[in-house]
């Protein structure tokens, strides 16, 4: 069962100078990454969307990708979970390439929480749950095992939602879809969990219990977690690590102070965000 999740507190609002835009990639240590970009590209239609890409995310970390709309973040998500063949490069996953590794192995070690979309069958709450333990059946026809509704059973009260176990998916708010996908994600018991923009749909309250979710999940040795992220006063709270993208490429990638501290975080999105934000909390400040 997954521990309880924390009281997480945020991060100080002032910024850390930073040395430099792109600070030293960070080591993982005597362990291997779980998982590792090198020189990775990606694309679609022939077209590369991202270039030369160098990324690791090691055993316990929270890395959120962060950048404007287009620059390749979604992409980047999409080849380390091999959603899209690499165009140069390779991504290992626990040392594995992902050109080589097969569907059912790659399925137990990495998940990934796709943006919600409103086109949905009439599944139930434990059906949909359910279809994270698939790659963890022995054989095509094999059934639910009474280890399948444990571990589904928990990840649907972690998240809150063991009470809408029968309803239809189709009956659930878009929050509590998200809170789902969310769970199924953790029913596939991976050793990474990707997620995109994972907070779309919820409201402020929810928002923050996923990240608890996450960090009690992520608090289990072996686990990571890459993540997606507009709101950068989140990626700041909840993230070990920051990496900024811009046109397809990695600009910087270190520790989220300094991360939001360098110049090229207004460069990349083409206004002053840390006056943006100051001024946002002023308005707070004045209650």
């Amino acid at each position: 069962m997954m521990p309880p999740p924390p009281n997480i507190v945020g991060r100080g609002l002032a910024p850390a100078a930073a040395d430099s835009d792109m600070p030293p990639a960070p080591t993982c240590g005597i362990n291997p990454p779980l998982v590792e970009a090198i020189g990775a590209s990606a694309g679609y239609r022939g077209v590369k969307a991202v270039t030369d890409i160098d990324l690791r995310v090691a055993d316990g970390e929270r890395v959120s990708i962060i950048g404007p709309n287009g620059c390749g973040k979604t992409t980047l998500l999409k080849a380390i979970c091999k959603l899209i063949p690499l165009m140069g490069g390779d991504v290992l996953i626990q040392g594995e390439s992902v050109t080589t590794i097969n569907r059912r192995k790659l399925a137990n070690s990495i998940s990934m929480m796709a943006q919600i979309s409103e086109q949905w069958f009439d599944f139930t709450v434990l059906e949909t749950v359910l279809m994270g333990r698939y790659s963890r059946r022995r054989g095509t026809l094999a059934t639910d095992t009474s280890d399948d509704m444990r571990v589904v059973e928990d990840c649907l009260r972690t998240v809150g939602l063991l009470e809408q176990t029968h309803d239809s998916i189709n009956w659930l708010s878009g929050g509590q879809r998200q809170r789902l996908m969310l769970a199924r994600a953790f029913a596939q018991e991976p050793s990474v969990i990707v997620l995109d923009e994972p907070t779309n749909h919820l409201d402020l309250k929810h928002q923050a219990e996923l990240f608890e979710y996450l960090q009690a999940w992520v608090s289990t040795p072996g686990r990571a977690v890459i993540q997606v992220m507009h709101d950068l006063a989140l990626a700041r709270m909840f993230s070990d690590r920051v990496v900024l993208m811009h046109n397809g490429a990695l600009i910087s990638d270190g520790p989220p102070d300094d991360v939001m501290a360098v110049p090229s975080l207004d460069d990349a999105f083409g206004f002053d965000i840390r006056h943006f934000m100051r001024e946002s909390l002023k308005l707070w400040r004045d209650f």
